[in-house]
């Protein structure tokens, strides 16, 4: 279980990185760009399960952290010229840096009460995006220019597909690392019970902050990965709807499982599309059919779509 990846396991990412270089070439631009959201919200979503399905921590600020990446990201754009190769990465360590302030009190809570704690520091990074008007624009938002990366100015989903491609096979390929080191051990033992893990000389409360540190990385990568593809952004992209949506994601493909986030992720992020091209008589009840999937999930595959399908196969073994 720990050590390196193997081999095999890391070929899809190098299949992932040539279908982004191939693809744009044939296929129109349309589903380029849900490819390209899908990528975001896959960061975004091992991001939180970094927190929630690997370390066990119940926390609703991740899309706090999403805002400031996206934001920071494009302000030093648009107020400054900072490339994408470097902003991002500093919006992604000003996130880090926000997250790891956070869980510094937010650690000494558990269960509800730090779900809680969590919510409401969301809802004011919230109340910050829409108040701030001098830096975010308020409520109208900010208008986002094309990014540069290596002097290649980003204008259109076909030019963005690359690089979102590249960002999210680097993404799954440490995280890989990280679930088979010992942080990654040290944060499974830690989710299993937080005494065992102390009798076992883990500090727990340095691999709480240290969960919520990288999940605020992940989650700013992913911000800085929304200013590639979009050319807007408003406080309302990150509120109690997206938390909810990347939540369901996770717990639908499988609580702390790499593969069953991104099965969570193909399929509640085709949903929307799916609902309003195939099935449009449905559309208006999107939100009923996310919840009944959430609910039809937890009561038949409580480990996620990924548990169901491995318990199924080992079944099958005996």
């Amino acid at each position: 279980m720990y050590g390196s990846p193997s081999l095999g396991r890391l070929l899809p990412l190098l299949a992932l990185l040539v279908v982004g270089f191939v693809l744009p070439r044939y296929v129109a631009e349309y589903y380029l760009y849900l490819g390209n959201v899908l990528m975001m919200y896959a960061v975004l979503a091992i991001g939180l399960d970094i927190l929630l399905g690997q370390a066990g921590q119940f926390a609703f600020a991740h899309t706090a952290f999403f805002g400031i990446g996206c934001y920071a990201t494009a302000l030093l754009n648009i107020r400054w010229g900072v490339p994408f190769v470097i902003g991002m990465p500093l919006g992604a360590l000003l996130a880090g840096m926000v997250a790891t302030l956070i869980a510094l009190p937010a650690t000494r809570l558990r269960d509800v009460y730090l779900g809680l704690a969590t919510y409401a520091f969301a809802e004011g990074a919230q109340w910050v995006f829409n108040s701030w008007t001098a830096v975010t624009n308020g409520a109208d938002g900010v208008r986002i220019q094309p990014s540069s990366v290596f002097g290649i100015v980003v204008r259109t989903d076909t030019q963005a597909f690359p690089v979102v491609a590249i960002i999210t096979a680097l993404v799954i390929a440490a995280t890989m690392y990280m679930m088979t080191s010992r942080l990654g051990r040290d944060m499974a033992a830690v989710r299993e019970s937080e005494h065992v893990a102390m009798a076992s000389g883990i500090d727990v409360r340095r691999v709480k902050i240290t969960a919520f540190a990288l999940s605020g990385v992940y989650a700013g990568i992913a911000g800085g990965m929304f200013t590639l593809f979009q050319s807007f952004v408003n406080p309302e992209q990150f509120g109690f709807v997206t938390i909810v949506l990347v939540l369901s994601m996770i717990v639908v493909g499988g609580l702390g499982t790499l593969p069953g986030v991104l099965i969570g992720v193909v399929i509640l992020g085709l949903l929307p599309e799916v609902l309003r091209t195939v099935m449009r008589s449905f559309q208006i009840y999107q939100e009923l059919v996310y919840g009944l999937i959430l609910i039809l999930t937890m009561m038949f595959m409580p480990r996620g779509i990924w548990g169901f399908i491995r318990g199924h196969g080992q079944r099958k073994k005996k």
